[in-house]
């Protein structure tokens, strides 16, 4: 973030607290009333970091598969190649089944732990 973002910011804001009209401030510094909006609502005079952009990631993956289902479905693919059995995303879903795990995850995501696993297991090498 360039130190004229943040002028252009602190100005915005100062410029609103001073009661100059919205449209007033958007036609003559050329933002939005959106942009306007924005920074108005984050600012806080006791925090000095207000005009700081900030992420727009979650702070945690909430369906994030947990690490002892993927060693599940690990260990389950082992087990069926093994067995010379169908080792795909729905047969491991069905042997998951059986062994009583819950929940259990989709096909889909069956297959990308599987193919993350292929990548990881292929980038160490």
């Amino acid at each position: 973030m360039t130190r004229s973002q943040v002028q252009r910011r602190q100005q915005a804001v100062a410029r609103y607290l001073a009661g100059d009209k919205i449209e007033d401030i958007c036609e003559q510094m050329g933002c939005s009333k959106s942009w306007l909006y924005k920074w108005k609502n984050r600012y806080q005079a006791d925090d000095p970091s207000w005009h700081q952009e900030r992420s727009r990631r979650p702070a945690r993956q909430t369906t994030q598969t947990s690490a002892r289902v993927e060693q599940a479905i690990r260990t389950t693919r082992q087990r069926l190649e093994q067995r010379g059995l169908p080792d795909g995303a729905a047969a491991i879903q069905a042997a998951l089944r059986q062994q009583g795990l819950e929940p259990v995850p989709s096909a889909p995501t069956i297959y990308r732990i599987l193919r993350r696993a292929t990548i990881d297991h292929a980038s160490n090498r």
